[in-house]
């Protein structure tokens, strides 16, 4: 802590005037000597001058200013990869000689004045090696990266060691991210594939109408069995449903075999697809999946209305169409017979989205006020040729006061508060790296209903202005993109995955929103997503209203899950306020059907329906340990890469380290009149003069 300091609200020239009164009043009351003797007077008149001294200088308001100093070190990060896969790389004893290592390097990073901190892939603070368990069932080395640079973030960070495989198989690569801290990687495994025949992944639309049989393609890769033969078959139950003798192919080469599946019934329906195994592979984990499908009626049909060819209008039509849940129809209002097409077409859409309408083609306000008659779900899309104008009149979500010709160009930022239904984590970060929109520039006044989803950020800093938002106004839902160039989103997206699985997962939940009708019913119990994994919690959400629609809390609610089996298992639980939420563990992979029941005003009420759980076997899949991401990972943030075999080395580079400590100051104010023993110094300073005049013989 730093020497005090003394610091006035006025100017300290009033300090000595308030010396001087003290003084004066003093002089005044004790410049006769009393009964009590010259000595005693002295005494009194130096009490009475600190005192009246004391009291005038506190109403000056002084404060005491105190600077205290708190030396943060630097924190060292030991991450262990504790995924299933790593097992393969060691035993129980490798793994108590690796934990001694790591604890090695551990206390010789704190001689180097580090902190020093465990985690596991999850990102859980783990005490000591010795308790980690290798049985997560994915790896997501970018979650774990990212996570750990959250929880640091404005704190002292000196770097991260990872002990890993190298074995990504979840989540967005790390590769491509920056965490603002050097990684050093020490990787373990063998780089040498083994003689294995793999059942890659299954391709198939996850939706299907009941009666019609759906393309399901299976990948199969292959090393060491080049030329051999092997079976695949889709079972359903016990029932073998259809299978083919396959001649495998190269290595590295992919395996399709193509089946057509009956989807019979509706509901979830689960196919297990094998692969026939040969006694030499190295793991026979790999060689079954699963395929769940779910089976309706029918579809809800959306159309696209634009006023001219645009990239964005290729860009959403995708991302619709390859959700089989939709039937999609577009009209390009500047092609010819389009308007007519769509001015015959009298049939109801579920939700009609509009890209740069209101423009300048007059028959498209006339399409406008059908839909709006007809109370048509709206999902508003910006572009250059938008009416603004007529876009403020119309779109009833927000107005914007532009300024002509005047555009700015805008990245997304996820709005936290954002309820109305739920973005992968994933997503949201991905939002961090699309580039650009194009965005009209102008002041944007919102309507009170209007939830913003993304809003408009300028460089660093997050504006108040939405880029995406909708509302949901007694039961009308309509939404608006205030941005153009959402094809840049989508390339952006397939560059960095590989697939566009993020950019239609967006617009996917948008239709999926502004589509979907108001449920008014007075009793709802469903899960929070219809796919779950065996890894996580199957979370129940409530809601319970009374005859004037309002939420109520209280209820008891009784629970029914039934598996494929036929297996029933009983649950109860009570929402309250603020805890509507009801989650079961442990849950098995499968089909599961629901009944939930309720009891409101003596009337029982009961909702049914189903939900997925699926087991993750990514960590079977691929058993290779691939170093060459740990190296790029590694080079990228200025660490370096060791294999376990290259201990020393590590050891040596860990020795160069040295923690430096950050300096974190904090300033307190204390006003003086504040302070307990100025009143205790003023009590003693009263009393003493009191009681010396008291024994002399006066008051």
């Amino acid at each position: 802590m730093q020497q005090p300091s003394l610091i006035f609200e006025h100017s300290p020239l009033f300090l000595l005037l308030a010396i001087l009164a003290g003084l004066g009043y003093a002089l005044l009351l004790y410049k006769k000597t009393g009964p009590w003797g010259v000595s005693w007077n002295k005494v009194l008149f130096a009490l009475r001058w600190l005192t009246v001294s004391c009291i005038a200088i506190l109403l000056i308001s002084p404060i005491l200013k105190q600077i205290q100093n708190e030396i943060e070190p630097a924190t060292f990060i030991i991450a262990v990869d504790n995924s299933s896969s790593m097992t393969e790389a060691m035993d129980s004893a490798k793994w108590e000689q690796l934990s001694d290592e790591l604890r090695a390097r551990a206390d010789q990073l704190r001689e180097r004045d580090f902190a020093v901190e465990y985690r596991s892939i999850s990102n859980k603070r783990i005490p000591d090696p010795a308790e980690i368990t290798f049985q997560e069932q994915s790896t997501d080395l970018n979650q774990l990266m990212r996570g750990i640079q959250m929880d640091y973030e404005g704190r002292n960070l000196g770097g991260v060691l990872l002990l890993s495989d190298g074995i990504h198989n979840n989540g967005r690569l790390p590769t491509y991210a920056d965490f603002g801290q050097k990684i050093y990687s020490l990787g373990i495994g063998d780089t040498v594939p083994k003689s294995d025949i793999i059942l890659k992944s299954l391709k198939y639309n996850k939706i299907s109408y009941q009666g019609n049989k759906f393309p399901l393609v299976v990948q199969v890769l292959q090393k060491g069995f080049t030329g051999q033969q092997v079976t695949v078959s889709v079972q359903k139950g016990a029932k073998v449903m259809a299978s083919k003798s396959v001649k495998l192919t190269g290595e590295d080469q992919l395996n399709e075999i193509s089946f057509y599946v009956e989807a019979a019934q509706k509901g979830y329906q689960s196919f297990t697809v094998v692969v026939s195994s040969k006694s030499n592979e190295f793991n026979f984990e790999n060689n079954e999946k699963k395929a769940y499908v779910e089976v309706i009626e029918g579809r809800e049909k959306i159309a696209l209305v634009a006023a001219a060819p645009h990239p964005d209008v290729k860009a959403i039509r995708s991302a619709i169409e390859s959700n089989e849940n939709y039937s999609f129809e577009q009209y390009i209002l500047s092609i010819p017979g389009d308007v007519e097409k769509l001015s015959a077409n009298k049939a109801r859409f579920d939700l009609v989205i509009l890209h740069q309408i209101p423009g300048r083609n007059r028959r498209a306000s006339a399409f406008v006020q059908r839909f709006k008659e007809t109370k048509t779900p709206l999902l508003w899309t910006y572009g250059g040729l938008t009416d603004m104008s007529q876009f403020n009149r119309s779109n009833g979500l927000l107005n914007i006061k532009v300024i002509p010709s005047e555009y700015d160009e805008v990245t997304a930022a996820f709005n936290p508060a954002f309820g109305s239904f739920s973005l992968t984590q994933d997503l949201q970060e991905a939002f961090d790296d699309f580039p650009p929109l194009v965005v009209p520039f102008g002041r944007i006044s919102l309507d009170q209903e209007v939830n913003v989803m993304l809003y408009q950020r300028v460089g660093t800093l997050t504006t108040n202005k939405p880029l995406v938002a909708i509302s949901d106004r007694n039961g009308e839902r309509s939404g608006v993109v205030l941005g153009s160039g959402l094809w840049r989103w989508k390339l952006t997206d397939y560059a960095r995955q590989g697939n566009n699985k993020y950019f239609n997962e967006l617009i996917s939940k948008l239709v999926q929103f502004l589509s979907s009708k108001e449920d008014k019913r007075k009793f709802k119990a469903y899960p929070v997503k219809n796919e779950f994994r065996t890894s996580e919690p199957v979370i129940f959400e409530s809601e319970t209203y009374n005859d004037l629609y309002e939420r109520i809390y209280g209820n008891r609610i009784d629970l029914i899950l039934t598996d494929e089996q036929g297996k029933s298992t009983n649950y109860t639980y009570v929402p309250a306020e603020g805890n509507t939420q009801y989650a079961i563990n442990g849950l098995g992979e499968g089909v599961y059907s629901y009944s939930a029941t309720t009891s409101s005003n003596g009337e029982k009420t009961t909702v049914k329906g189903e939900f997925l759980v699926e087991e993750v076997q990514l960590e079977d899949l691929n058993l290779t340990a691939d170093y060459n991401l740990l190296r790029k990972l590694s080079k990228k943030s200025g660490g370096d890469f060791f294999s376990v075999d290259e201990m020393d080395r590590l050891t040596v580079r860990m020795a160069e380290e040295k923690g430096q400590g950050v300096i974190h100051s904090d300033e307190k104010y204390l006003p003086f009149i504040n302070l307990k023993w100025i009143f205790f110094l003023l009590l003693a300073l009263i009393s003493s003069e009191w009681f010396i005049r008291k024994y002399n013989g006066s008051y």
